[in-house]
């Protein structure tokens, strides 16, 4: 009896997933008057087992969807979900649908998230407001009211992404200074700004102290950090000194490691752009030693990226100190085929012909781990390597 109360208990506390074919869940839908909730997952997902663990088995999530939903799942590789992943376009993973009886697309997320917007996005699914039929058929009949459009691009951007694209442009044209400056206002923000220099990121910088009001704190912060990463390539680009310090001290001021690793990043960049040769090297020098000095991925990048320009390698001073950096990340990370094919091209440039051909060689093994292209890629720089 313990035995059988501690397994009905266990349900309870997870999605009851019901074993039927698509078309007994349509049964069932039309019966009990509910949606499908449909998992789209494939064997190998991380991301849908971490639902699978993290989320599905929360309580109040269990309880939500055993209640309201026919729960299914479908091996979108496997089966009668390979047609199914067809029909729906089901292209990443984990992809949920939310279906009627007749089968008809009533909404659908997808990606790993967290149990409250899970929730959040099951309660949407019941919502006639947030119901795929629904609001294509008012964006048919000329619906443009601000909320409406917002309502709109948020369901469209993960159903039909020119749908939404359409609808963006919309509300650029019906988005007042008074609707923006409200909490449906900021989530427009935090939707449309992607530069400090479009109107939505014009409208943020100009009014932060209302949205850092009204805003979730990390999501406020996101926003400002997102359109100052924006922003500080603009900064190199056109030579804006006092702008581009300003933003690293912002950067190197977050309580976050990888921001800092940013802001040197920035630093480089911007040395590379506006400063000699020799600052180069001591900066990218302190880096190796310092802050970066385990980040193969960060040395190898800026190695490529400083190596070559516009495909005319880079003088001979920056090319060295680009073999040091490229050197020091194969040197921690010998299985990557980045660092091993950023290594053998600085070499071939160099003319270090035996170092050359042994990066070339490594990179081309671990090519049969990446694409087809990958692989004739690196076949190609092996073949230049030898050539020397």
């Amino acid at each position: 009896m313990a035995l059988v109360q501690s397994v009905i208990i266990l349900a309870q506390e997870h999605i009851q997933f019901q074993k039927v074919t698509f078309t007994q869940a349509k049964e069932l839908a039309k019966k009990e008057n509910k949606l499908i909730f449909l998992d789209g997952f494939t064997s190998w997902c991380a991301p849908c087992k971490w639902m699978e663990s993290n989320v599905f088995s929360q309580p109040e999530i269990a309880a939500y969807f055993n209640s309201t939903f026919i729960n299914t799942k479908f091996d979108c590789e496997v089966g009668e979900g390979i047609a199914i992943a067809k029909h729906y376009q089901i292209s990443s993973y984990p992809t949920y649908l939310f279906l009627d009886g007749q089968g008809t697309l009533i909404y659908r997320t997808h990606s790993r998230m967290e149990a409250d917007l899970f929730l959040k996005q099951a309660k949407q699914a019941n919502d006639p407001n947030y119901q795929i039929p629904n609001l294509r058929r008012q964006y048919a009949q000329g619906m443009r009211e601000s909320n409406f459009l917002l309502r709109y691009i948020k369901v469209m951007e993960q159903t039909d992404g020119k749908a939404a694209d359409a609808a963006k442009k919309a509300l650029d044209s019906v988005a007042t200074d008074d609707f923006l400056r409200s909490p449906n206002g900021w989530e427009t923000i935090k939707m449309m700004a992607r530069s400090l220099e479009d109107r939505y990121g014009k409208f943020f910088t100009s009014n932060k102290a209302y949205f850092k009001s009204i805003a979730v704190p990390a999501e406020f912060a996101n926003k400002e950090r997102q359109l100052l990463q924006y922003a500080m390539y603009g900064y190199i680009r056109d030579n804006k000194a006092e702008e581009f310090k300003a933003g690293v001290a912002y950067f190197e001021g977050l309580d976050d490691a990888q921001q800092k690793v940013e802001a040197a990043l920035y630093k480089v960049e911007w040395v590379a752009a506006h400063g000699t040769e020799n600052e180069f090297v001591a900066i990218t020098d302190d880096l190796r030693k310092g802050l970066l000095k385990d980040e193969d991925e960060r040395l190898s990048f800026i190695a490529r990226r400083n190596a070559n320009t516009k495909g005319t390698p880079a003088n001979s001073v920056i090319l060295k100190q680009c073999y040091v950096l490229a050197k020091q990340a194969a040197e921690l990370n010998s299985a990557s085929y980045s660092n091993q094919g950023t290594l053998a091209d600085i070499c071939i440039a160099l003319k270090k012909k035996k170092e050359a051909i042994q990066a070339a060689e490594a990179a081309r093994g671990l090519a049969e781990l990446e694409t087809s292209k990958i692989i004739k890629l690196a076949d190609a720089t092996l073949a230049r390597a030898k050539s020397l």
